[in-house]
């Protein structure tokens, strides 16, 4: 965590917008063609072509894989949350798993195959599309009322700068703003896994007391917009929002009236 107020340039919005187009294109069509070309019967010599062609959709994968995760790296930059980085990770298997149960779906169209061929392969895609589609789900953090460890810091987050694009698929970056055990104002990159995380929304941020520089999670507690099923809000149109206090209470500055 940095002690200056960090953003989110114009750089880092192409990186990561250049990621997202990369996943979504390369990545996912790397897994159809894997899938296609792996099952999918070859004429004269099935065996070498299936080598070539599968090995030669692996290396792109690989590749974009690799470039995609590099641009993530350089949007969120080395003042980051712990675990941006390996959610991006499986955000590109998925797509890849994506692409794969898209090939299994429509191999049979392009093979001819018998009834009962269709329905093992579609629903081999379908249940791979599934179990790839789990990757993007909200994550789940529990709210710690005290640190689990004496090196462990908690104090409360607020972000103070979001960008998200969704026509590129690229990921959601924010900047989360907190004060340490010490009084002193830090700032973070944070790669959203919990939305809405959008400017104002408050959290817990989880940070090391001994290496000030690594924020182990920040997890959301209050948002903007309330978010509850209608039937809930109509029963209780006015909850009260969940704050977290770092620990201990004591070494927090006193909280203005």
């Amino acid at each position: 965590m940095s002690l200056q107020p960090l953003r989110i340039t114009a750089g880092r919005k192409l990186a990561a917008g250049l990621a997202g187009i990369i996943t979504m294109s390369a990545t996912l069509t790397s897994g159809f063609a894997a899938s296609v070309l792996t099952f999918r019967p070859g004429p004269a010599d099935p065996l070498s072509q299936k080598l070539l062609f599968g090995t030669l959709a692996i290396v792109v994968a690989i590749i974009s894989v690799a470039v995609s995760f590099l641009l993530v790296r350089a949007a969120l930059g080395r003042i980051r949350t712990g675990g941006s980085l390996s959610r991006f990770f499986r955000y590109q298997l998925a797509a890849f798993g994506v692409g794969g149960g898209l090939g299994l779906g429509f191999l049979p169209a392009m093979t001819g195959a018998a009834p009962i061929w269709w329905v093992i392969s579609i629903a081999a895609g379908v249940g791979l599309i599934a179990v790839s589609l789990l990757a993007f789900r909200k994550a789940r953090y529990p709210i710690l009322s005290r640190p689990p460890y004496p090196h462990i810091g908690l104090a409360e987050g607020r972000v103070i700068g979001d960008w998200s694009a969704a026509h590129t698929r690229g990921p959601s970056l924010t900047v989360v703003h907190f004060v340490d055990d010490k009084g002193r104002e830090r700032w973070v990159r944070h790669l959203v896994q919990q939305s809405p995380s959008l400017r104002g929304t408050v959290g817990q941020v989880v940070y090391d007391r001994h290496r000030p520089e690594r924020v182990q999670r920040f997890a959301v507690t209050q948002q903007l917009f309330d978010i509850r099923p209608p039937r809930e809000i109509r029963e209780n149109p006015a909850p009260q929002p969940r704050t977290i206090y770092p620990m201990p209470p004591g070494s927090r500055p006193p909280r203005p009236r």
